[in-house]
């Protein structure tokens, strides 16, 4: 146990400071908390700090703090201490009780551990992790106030006083007058609270509406799920058609599609409903999510909840069962709704100012925004899916499955194995009890589970004793799935090597079956007897500014091609009457690279016809080709030559593109030491110029603390703008910020994809096919669509998706020669069969194609 004191005090101490051993130093703790309260008005010498102790590998069991804060907690009561700052999660929890610290940031709780009540406890965060995030600064200062106040006799719980006026009405009569006040205000801030987090399920509970971040009003709606108020649903209708301000949403895309499926749309086909909702909800709007995410997009990445955001306004407001509104109180529940809307309006004055000072106003108004309009179509419209494929999906994935677990279980080391484990699980047991002893024979119910970790470690690391490649945080070997593959190229074996890829299978399987089936599963029935799949995609879901999507997560299909990737794709496919077609970019980050960097050796595979695979592998290989030299049509000629060395080149290019080293092509690839170490070096000699250019890129972001990537979007690198780069002693952590900037810069153009899927719904809304070409989903650097089966529409969409597609007006991306687009697809009979439509083509051009596919 170490303590610090900042000023001698034989009296004792009020105030003390809690904080790791790592992080125990006192030029840092004076520097961070003591000279911030010295000013808040606390004397040095009542102020002293003591270490936490972590047990080894950085662990910390409960048990193990108990018996630390035994010791330390009288120690800090003889000393006389009224109030702990905890600079650590953890022990917070311990002496309080509660189940996160996050949420308790800014308060001030009793100590819950017997004996110990009369001493205070107060969150703060550790001063070392403003090197990974200095945003936490604004939390170590909110501390800092709390403790001050507190000790002043000033302390007032976060949150008590924002509500000056409140009109909860729960009468329909009332509704209309309100209305009529409403469209007077020029902004209001709005949000509802819905029966379930899924459209198609939910009612509108209640909604409330603010015209600052003091005052506001919430309507009593739905009274149950399956209860529609339809008197109230006529008055907010028309409010929203009649409003002319700007409505103020945080994560616009969810409480409007509450609201367009609540009270514009007649049934889920109502694709006329639908888009006039879309329409109306978006003529003029500010998201506040997006709006925090692009004030502090950042490599360390960012939380974009409202309740965090509002938090230092609000307080911890959360309600524990808000998942299930019917067990709130109604006039709980709607004053949390009111406080939501309150600090909806506190978030924007919060970093609105940041955004438009970080030049961020730009991509707000021209590609994030409008992109709501977008997936808001998507999102409502859905996924067509095949019940019957999915169930046939089903029984694929489960007799693969059985043929795995069948190999494994028959496997002639699996016995061995079991034995090992059972003897250990009776060993456990056994040390619990004091005089009965269990006998192994009590342990053969135990079977060997690939889905445990400590099975597979127990095989693969004790038993085969095969390299331990990566390492969990809690210390213990990585038997994740890229992992178990990797582990392939270290074993001659060729058993093991079956073994390998069978629970590298049963693993494949599993994700898929748990995953995406029975995401498929619960998709909803339509009126026109089809099924759909209604995901959500996000905006500032990823550091690139790409889009992310969750429940299920489209981005992570598995890739076109590999067998899992089939049995999902057949899945998908349209009712009768419809197509279901898409465009993927054509080798998008690969050409941005070429344009952004300039490089010679990227842009000649586009302007002088050099295959990009077989160039690469001439540059690896080149020695072990034969009468190949530097020309398009000996290098291309790899192909068919030499068709092993161009397919194993794909691999080290991908690993080396996005920040890898010669360390992953010796575990990922299984490449001796010698040859990765000289692939490598041919590929930085190949894309030397490239490597300079995203070298400058993070110099300068050491200087600014940030890169600017597509668009204009800022990627904030806090930790660059502390280091030297380069250097032996550059930070691991620096190095993995800047891989994280160095693959932005060429990800954030999939931006192309929003910007190319605005223009389109714009003129599809402006066309006579407004209501049979309907967007249904953006996924990586492609977008797809459900497409009336009408030849009209399928020339018209091959015209115009194409022409968005090929827009290339950033400076940045211009060229003469090296072009940006995309083909046109159509899906027969489900996902996993594509027909290309040439570009231009129309009418009968493109039956002709479809004809001569299909036969």
């Amino acid at each position: 146990m170490q303590h610090f004191v900042f000023e001698e005090n034989n009296e004792g101490y009020k105030v003390a400071i809690l904080i790791k051993t790592e992080s125990f130093n006192k030029r840092l703790i004076t520097e961070h908390y003591v000279d911030p309260l010295v000013k808040g008005g606390i004397p040095e010498k009542d102020i002293i700090a003591f270490d936490l102790l972590y047990a080894p590998n950085r662990k910390i069991p409960v048990n193990f703090q108990k018996a630390y804060l035994a010791d330390l907690l009288p120690e800090l009561k003889e000393q006389g201490i009224k109030l702990l700052m905890v600079a650590d999660g953890a022990y917070f929890k311990t002496l309080t009780k509660q189940r996160t610290a996050e949420p308790h940031h800014g308060y001030v709780l009793p100590c819950a551990i017997k004996g110990f009540e009369d001493i205070n406890v107060v969150m703060i965060p550790n001063h070392a992790a403003l090197f990974y995030n200095p945003d936490l600064q604004a939390k170590i200062n909110m501390g800092i106030t709390t403790v001050t106040s507190f000790m002043a006799g000033k302390y007032a719980v976060i949150g008590t006083d924002i509500i000056h006026n409140a009109t909860y009405v729960t009468s329909v009569d009332d509704i209309k007058p309100w209305i009529e006040k409403l469209l007077t205000y020029d902004a209001l801030t709005c949000d509802t609270e819905t029966y379930s987090l899924n459209f198609w399920k939910t009612g509108i509970g209640t909604i409330g509406f603010a015209w600052d971040k003091n005052n506001g009003v919430v309507f009593q709606c739905d009274k149950a799920a399956n209860l529609p108020n339809e008197p109230v649903k006529e008055y907010l209708k028309d409010f929203f058609t009649r409003y002319l301000g700007k409505l103020i949403y945080h994560n616009a895309n969810f409480d409007m599609k509450i609201i367009i499926n609540s009270l514009f749309m007649a049934h889920l086909l109502d694709e006329k409903g639908k888009q006039e909702g879309i329409e109306l909800l978006t003529r003029d709007f500010d998201c506040t999510k997006i709006i925090t995410y692009l004030a502090t997009n950042s490599t360390a990445g960012n939380n974009l909840k409202l309740k965090e955001q509002a938090h230092e306004f609000a307080g911890n407001y959360a309600q524990e069962d808000i998942k299930d509104i019917t067990l709130i109180p109604l006039p709980v529940l709607m004053e949390y709704n009111l406080v939501d809307c309150l600090s909806t309006w506190f978030v924007r004055e919060k970093h609105y100012p940041t955004m438009v000072a970080d030049d961020q106003l730009h991509i707000y108004e021209t590609i994030m925004k409008p992109s709501v309009k977008v997936i808001l179509q998507a999102e409502l419209t859905g996924m067509p899916v095949c019940m019957k494929a999915i169930q046939k999906a089903r029984t694929e994935l489960c007799a693969d499955i059985k043929v795995s677990v069948d190999f494994i279980d028959k496997s002639p080391v699996i016995d061995t194995v079991l034995f090992i484990i059972r003897e250990e699980e009776q060993t456990k047991a056994n040390a619990k009890l004091k005089k009965k002893v269990k006998p192994l024979s009590d342990f053969e119910y135990i079977t060997f589970n690939c889905n445990s970790d400590p099975h597979l470690r127990t095989l693969f690391f004790d038993y085969l004793e095969l390299p331990v490649l990566e390492k969990t945080d809690g210390g213990q070997a990585s038997c994740a799935g890229d992992v178990l593959k990797a582990l392939v190229f270290h074993t001659d074996n060729q058993h093991v090597k079956d073994l390998l890829k069978a629970v590298s299978d049963f693993v494949a399987a599993e994700k898929i079956l748990n995953t995406f089936i029975a995401a498929l599963e619960k998709a909803v029935k339509k009126s026109d007897g089809h099924y759909y799949l209604h995901g959500n995609f996000n905006i500032g879901g990823t550091v690139s500014g790409r889009l992310s999507s969750s429940a299920p997560n489209l981005q992570n299909i598995p890739s076109s091609g590999t067998k899992y990737a089939k049995i999902i794709k057949q899945c998908f496919l349209t009712p009768p009457g419809w197509l279901f077609v898409g465009a993927d970019f054509s080798s998008l980050e690969d050409r941005i690279s070429a344009l952004t960097t300039k490089d010679p050796n990227k842009i000649k595979v586009y302007t002088d016809g050099f295959d990009g695979h077989c160039f690469r592998a001439f540059y690896y290989f080149s020695d072990q080709m034969v009468n190949i030299v530097d020309t398009p049509e000996s290098v291309n000629s790899i192909e068919t030559i030499y068709p092993e060395l161009r397919q194993d080149s794909k691999a080290p290019t991908f690993l080396l593109t996005y920040g890898g080293t010669y360390h992953g092509l010796m575990k990922n690839v299984g490449l001796t030491k010698i040859k990765a170490k000289a692939i490598e070096n041919n590929y930085h000699t190949m894309y030397k110029v490239s490597d300079a250019w995203v070298q400058d890129n993070l110099t300068q972001a050491a200087k600014d603390g940030y890169v600017t990537v597509a668009f204009g979007l800022r990627v904030r690198t806090p930790i660059l703008s502390q280091c030297f780069m380069n250097s032996k002693k550059t930070p691991y952590e620096a190095k993995a910020e800047a891989r994280t900037a160095g693959n932005a810069m060429g990800q954030s153009y999939g931006l192309l994809n929003n910007r190319a899927g605005i223009e389109l719904q714009e003129r599809v809304f402006a066309s006579p096919y407004r209501y049979d070409i309907l967007p249904v989903a953006h996924i990586h650097d492609a977008q797809y669509f459900m497409v009336k089966d009408n030849i009209d529409a399928v020339t018209w969409l091959n015209k115009n998706l194409v022409e968005c597609m090929e827009w290339q007006e950033l400076p940045e991306i211009q060229h003469d020669k090296v072009k940006l687009g995309g083909k046109l697809l159509v899906f027969y009979p489900h996902w996993g069969k594509e027909i290309g439509i040439p570009n231009g083509a129309v009418g009968d051009e493109i039956k002709t194609v479809v004809q001569a596919t299909l036969k």
